[in-house]
């Protein structure tokens, strides 16, 4: 005769300490918030991920350069001017000032991690306007194409799962 005998005690106790750990998942959030932020960041350095966004409109540079300074981007012969090609050397995508990039936070509750930005043109290029719709120019007005930069990558979910793991079988988050 075999006689098979669980005692289940053990399980049930890992059940219970997880649950516990659940109830308030704050430093396991603050991980995750850093870990998105730092995806957001490197969005910007990568001018979007997974897909390139956009190139600037040779306008949008002149404006940037010109746009309340006494300044000229193009000499009377239609050249650039050599302080337009250093403006324009090297600039990336959505970085003109660094406000937006710099004010990318992450924030942690007990449930739930949030990145935000409080900049007021954030939503302009997360989500893009059609023409007729947005900035107005000497010359009308300017549509700005989606520059989605809040976004998770595929490559981050793992990372995310790993903390989670980690902090609800009672590993340190």
């Amino acid at each position: 005769e075999l006689e098979i005998k669980l005692d289940d005690e053990q399980v049930k106790n890992n059940i219970k300490q997880i649950e516990e750990r659940a109830k308030n998942m704050t430093p396991v959030m603050k991980i995750i918030g850093q870990i998105v932020r730092t995806s957001v960041v490197d969005n910007f350095a990568a001018g979007g991920r997974p897909e390139k966004w956009q190139p600037l409109k040779m306008i949008s540079y002149v404006l940037g350069y010109t746009m309340g300074k006494k300044r000229q981007a193009y000499t009377k012969k239609g050249v650039q001017t050599a302080g337009f090609q250093r403006y324009t050397a090297g600039k990336k995508i959505l970085i003109t000032s660094g406000r937006l990039l710099g004010s990318i936070n992450a924030k942690a509750y007990t449930d739930k991690a949030t990145v935000e930005t409080n900049v007021e043109y954030a939503a302009r290029h997360q989500f893009g306007i059609g023409s007729g719709a947005n900035i107005k120019s000497k010359r009308g007005f300017v549509a700005t194409p989606a520059r989605p930069f809040l976004m998770v990558q595929t490559q981050d979910w793992e990372e995310i799962n790993n903390a989670l793991v980690k902090f609800l079988i009672g590993g340190n988050a």
